[in-house]
């Protein structure tokens, strides 16, 4: 079988949330070794989502990682967690370097016992700078970085989408950059410790906004589901509850083919639609005209009834439009998946077991395999790290599992 890209490299990872798990999870899905190190004691919040079906979000995030646990703050924790790190190529982590040094396990310490080894420092706001003691999510920094002032409804205060958008930029930027810096090492033999910001990874969202006040003085406006170049250009239902189909129209060729595709009904022929000009000066009436004629058909018909004239046109999916997907399906985009229902105050190998849905990996690569890998369970990998890779007596093991070191 040919090797995977990242057979072969070693990964540690410490930290909750988003950003830094999907770092992990994709470094796993090439083939790098991720260990990813937990405790029961402080439960990453991310295992109780969604609140319907707490845990089975978990796949998305730790797919294709070796799970173990260790109280690192405890002084027997700090020590087997340095010996991990005598054997890891990469070190990621998005805790505060005031935490790790109470710790032991601050970078310099990191690198005396393992000097070859690239740090990644996941930030909220940056390592310096004057928010550099801050805490941040992604849901904040969408407003702090400007994208807010870019969603929502032109009369309506500034509105975040209903993602941490900024936390999958970052889990996208950071193996890029980690990559980076195993091939710079592997020709130069230099390590390197890299930090990332999720502010900055929002920042760039506003990019092309920054660019207009730049050259035309111009602010970000909030413009709802409507485009400056692009006019009629939004969602309009379709028959069903909460049906929707997505239209955009940049031309006068596919203005006259999206009334076509509608059947040319007398409207189209209005003096206020005749040029684009004309439209965008009129996308009120506009938008209320398509809708009628949207809201005859489904999603689907509608769709196709467009993109056959040559119109950009999607239905607006939910998630039932997703699974049922045969373009999705033909890719084996979605897998069946163990998961576990997440207790507090429980440990992790108490958890009930259930089955769920995971994506797999959106890209692939034309000379090494990409998988979503074994979804393992908090500490379901102790066996392997502890004793097959650290060569540590099982007596012991137990032994620091019954003082909660390993717990």
């Amino acid at each position: 079988m040919t090797n995977k890209a990242l057979a072969g490299i070693r990964v540690v990872e410490l930290g909750p949330y988003v950003a830094l798990p999907l770092t992990g999870r994709i470094l796993g899905s090439m083939g790098a070794e991720i260990i990813k190190v937990e405790t029961n004691k402080v439960l990453d919040e991310m295992a109780f989502i969604p609140a319907w079906s707490k845990g089975a979000g978990q796949p998305d995030f730790q797919s294709a990682k070796k799970r173990i646990t260790l109280d690192v703050r405890t002084p027997e924790g700090r020590d087997i967690f340095m010996e991990l790190i005598k054997t890891a190529d990469v070190f990621m982590t998005n805790f505060r370097r005031n935490i790790l040094e109470r710790w032991g396990i601050d970078f310099p310490q990191i690198r005396e016992v393992r000097p070859d080894i690239i740090n990644m420092w996941q930030t909220g706001l940056g390592g310096h700078g004057p928010y550099y003691t801050y805490k941040s999510y992604g849901i904040l920094v969408q407003h702090m970085s400007g994208v807010s002032m870019m969603s929502g409804s032109p009369d309506a205060p500034p509105v975040a989408t209903n993602s941490s958008y900024s936390d999958y930029h970052t889990g996208v930027f950071q193996p890029v950059a980690i990559i980076s810096a195993l091939m710079r090492r592997r020709l130069t033999g230099k390590p390197i410790t890299l930090e990332s910001s999720i502010f900055s990874s929002g920042t760039i969202t506003a990019g092309p906004s920054i660019l207009d006040y730049q050259a035309n003085g111009n602010h970000p406006q909030r413009l709802d589901n409507r485009d400056r170049s692009a006019v009629p250009h939004g969602v309009y239902p379709c028959q069903g509850e909460d049906r929707f189909c997505a239209i955009a129209v940049y031309s006068d060729q596919e203005w006259n083919d999206f009334c076509q595709a509608m059947g040319d009904p007398p409207w189209c022929q209005m003096p206020e639609y005749a040029t684009a000009i004309d439209r965008s000066r009129n996308q009120d009436s506009l938008d209320e005209n398509i809708s009628v004629w949207t809201s005859q058909f489904t999603t689907d018909v509608v769709m196709s009834k467009l993109q056959q004239n040559g119109v950009p046109a999607s239905v607006v999916s939910q998630g039932e439009d997703l699974y049922d997907s045969p373009h999705l399906k033909a890719r084996g985009f979605y897998r069946p998946t163990p998961y576990y229902v997440a207790e507090r105050g429980t440990a992790a190998f108490q958890w009930e077991e259930g089955t769920s849905l995971s994506w797999n990996m959106p890209f692939r690569m034309s000379g090494t395999p990409v998988d979503s890998g074994h979804y393992s369970n908090i500490g379901e990998d102790n066996s392997y790290v502890f004793e097959e890779l650290l060569g540590m007596e099982p007596e012991k093991v137990k032994a620091l599992a019954d003082q909660e070191v390993i717990f």
